[in-house]
């Protein structure tokens, strides 16, 4: 059979149909297609009605087979052929019957737990060097062959190497070490046609993630930074004060006064200072109070030129993740990123400040174009049960975290820049669309390189091809021990809806929403009688009222209380930054919300110009009382147990909301032990225009937050009233 044919198929995932040299009583049936079902079922279409003898052929070697059923769906036959031995992906496989050949694909078979039994490999991956040699390793079950393709740094040919396949379908190479520095890639060839890809698991990469580089990373960290800087002091999450800022936005405007603008290098750069001579930068971080620096992601996007630096983009569309974005290097050499990343991160941690990494594993920029699709087809997105991909990330495609490779690969990223990068917390952006064994796994891994490494991200009900019950979205945070989720409920509480400019929050006279708001003062956890709860633990909750997604603090309120002037839009906004930054759980800060950052408006700036994401430093000096506010906020709850209980017991039995009016919120908190300077601490928070008289149980309670004032020493000392002015926060102590 085999010699009668002219030519055979190259590959696609529906399979090119080739004809065969037919006699004049011969006729061609359109065959659809072939695929395996299992490792010893074939399931082929046919159009029409025809009675077809199949016969099967391994790299053209004959297989016996037994036809097992025919039945119809809709105008396609359906034959299932069964296979009498299992069969061996590297294979090619055909069918031939009627005239007609076609490939067999293992589309499905890969999404099987038969496939995941046979093939979990978990030796090592991607590149390193060991015994005076360069060791290369890549996964793919379905590749035919590998070749190691490498280049030199003008990327021209210096010769190609075949990989040797090894147990669960990974291929392996060994090179002389000779070929240090230079650029690699695969050529790798499956039923969809050979093609050449950056390895996944390139831990350095050339301008704009062309290729990867041949060099062991972790290696070459020892011999640059012979002493590491050690991880700053962190004892427990509620002590975190995270700042979320992008790099480019945080130094690209003139009035950072940096010499590194939008640069690694330029978050670390001392002494700069605004127009007005006030400090920017690190120094700012530094007097601002804050324990954990989070950026915008750092791994390889690939919408913006490494060259130019533009188009801007946030990077929320990864293709390579242990390699890292050029736009922020000096150069687009491929060890300038590494080592400037690297520096970045020592420096923060010589300042004090730990580093949050943005973890955005749930998709890719482009499916198709992703090292994962050509190297295993099918196997590491989700799909429906229609065939179709899940879309819960609104992009195209979901990454599936529930099979072992993807959650190795997050697992080994993330352990990668937590043991290699001394990374302190990762943020999972959409986290929902993740598993609960996969957070759960990632916890566990991170703690055996360090307890104190925060894990928290974005715990939304997405709609993904995944069993409720298995998604790690807040609801579910109880099945997550040690893992915190943005405060959605608590955010809109106090701000309004998210989704609708309009809608008005607790601050902005809402008073249905108080309820939601009490909750998140304490710390989303149930106490009887009073808050109904939605964590097991004050940790679990991150409360923010802005973040980089969708319109600042400032612009919100502005929308949605156009009646509002500049000084009450400030007032309001100053309310929900302290009723956020003083409840119990972790709180969370955006870059600039602390001095009305606005962005024109625009509520999704993830391409937008500098113009609009800028942190705009004239602005910060514009309200520089407001900024000296809230950094002493930061202070007095540093200062204070009560404000950082990290178990929910804790906040039941301290923490006692008292019953004014509505519109007010007061509770009291008692002190975590009994040296505490403050025993008692009164909170009032007033979102009513009017002003407020508190009577008080004796006359030697001090204020120390009164209007547009806050201070670590007494305000006022002696009273037992207090006046709550409108639109602002008191707090009394004894």
């Amino acid at each position: 059979m085999r010699d009668s044919l002219e030519s055979k198929s190259k590959g696609g995932s529906d399979g090119i149909v080739v004809a065969k040299e037919m006699t004049n009583q011969e006729v061609a049936i359109p065959v659809i297609r072939a695929e395996f079902l299992s490792f010893q079922s074939i399931r082929v279409e046919v159009e029409g009605n025809p009675s077809i003898h199949w016969s099967l052929e391994c790299d053209g070697q004959s297989l016996a087979i037994q036809q097992v059923e025919t039945h119809r769906e809709e105008q396609l036959v359906i034959y299932e052929l069964t296979v009498l031995e299992p069969v061996e992906l590297e294979c090619r496989y055909e069918v031939f019957g009627a005239g007609r050949s076609i490939r067999v694909v293992p589309d499905r078979l890969v999404r099987t737990e038969a496939f995941e039994r046979k093939y979990r490999y978990e030796g090592k991956l991607g590149v390193w060097e060991e015994e005076g040699a360069f060791h290369f390793a890549v996964w793919s079950p379905v590749a035919e062959r590998i070749m190691c393709v490498v280049y030199d740094q003008d990327e021209r040919l210096l010769g190609k190497h075949e990989m040797e396949r090894q147990e669960q379908g990974a291929y392996h190479l060994q090179l002389e070490q000779d070929i240090a520095e230079c650029w690699y890639r695969y050529e790798v060839t499956t039923y969809l046609g050979t093609q050449e890809v950056v390895d996944p698991y390139a831990s350095a990469i050339s301008e704009n993630g062309r290729y990867g580089v041949i060099v062991d990373v972790e290696r070459t960290m020892t011999k640059w930074f012979p002493k590491r800087v050690a991880r700053p002091l962190f004892v427990k999450p509620s002590d975190a004060v995270i700042y979320e800022a992008n790099i480019r936005d945080f130094t690209i405007d003139h009035s950072a006064g940096s010499s590194h603008p939008g640069q690694y290098a330029g978050m670390t750069e001392r002494g700069t200072r605004s127009p007005r001579g006030h400090a920017t930068g690190l120094d700012y971080l530094l007097d601002l109070g804050i324990t954990h620096l989070q950026l915008l992601p750092v791994h390889f996007f690939e919408t913006t030129d490494e060259r130019t630096r533009s188009p801007y983009n946030w990077g929320y569309d990864p293709m390579l993740w242990f390699g890292l974005a050029g736009s922020y290097a000096s150069s687009v050499e491929p060890l300038v990123r590494v080592r400037e990343y690297a520096e970045m991160v020592e420096r923060l941690h010589e300042a004090g400040i730990r580093v949050t990494f943005d973890v955005v594993m749930n998709h890719v920029f482009i499916r198709e174009r992703s090292s994962l699709e050509q190297l295993v087809p099918g196997y590491y997105f989700r799909y429906e049960v229609d065939g179709t991909l899940s879309n819960g990330t609104g992009v195209g495609n979901d990454t599936a975290s529930e099979r072992f490779m993807m959650r190795r690969l997050i697992m080994d990223c993330l352990t990668y820049f937590a043991r290699v990068y001394r990374i302190d917390a990762f943020r999972f952006d959409l986290m929902g669309i993740h598993d609960i064994e996969t957070m759960n796994d990632v916890r566990a891994a991170l703690d055996a390189i360090d307890p104190t490494i925060l894990v928290y991200g974005e715990g939304w009900d997405l709609a993904t091809a995944l069993p409720e019950r298995l998604k790690a979205m807040s609801a579910s945070a109880a099945q997550m021990p040690r893992i915190a989720h943005f405060n959605d409920v608590f955010r809109d509480a106090l701000k309004g809806s998210t989704f609708s400019e309009f809608d008005r929050g607790f601050v902005a006279g809402d008073g249905w929403k108080e309820g939601e708001v009490r909750n998140g003062i304490a710390g989303s956890v149930h106490i009887d009688n009073q808050t109904y709860g939605r964590f097991p633990e004050p940790t679990y909750s991150i409360n923010y009222v802005e973040a980089h997604d969708n319109h600042t603090l400032y612009d919100k309120l502005k929308l949605s209380c156009p009646e509002a002037d500049e000084q009450e839009l400030l007032r309001m906004s100053r309310l929900a930054q302290t009723i956020a930054l003083f409840a119990q759980g972790i709180p969370f800060l955006h870059a600039g919300q602390e001095f009305l950052r606005t962005k024109q408006g625009v509520e999704n700036s993830y391409n937008a110009p500098d113009e609009i994401n800028r942190m705009d430093w004239e602005r910060r000096d514009d309200h520089l009382s407001l900024v000296t506010y809230i950094k002493t906020i930061l202070q007095i709850r540093r200062m204070h147990g009560g404000f950082r209980l990290h178990r929910a017991n804790q906040i039941r039995e301290l923490l006692h909301f008292i019953d004014l009016r509505p519109g007010v919120i007061a509770y009291e908190l008692g002190a975590v032990h009994s040296y505490d300077a403050w025993q008692r601490t009164l909170i009032v928070y007033n979102t009513t225009r009017e002003i407020m008289e508190v009577s008080l149980d004796h006359s030697r309670w001090n204020v120390h937050v009164q209007g547009d004032d806050a201070s670590v020493d007494p305000l006022l000392k002696g009273v037992d009233r207090i006046q709550v002015l409108p639109l602002s926060t008191t707090i009394a102590t004894c």
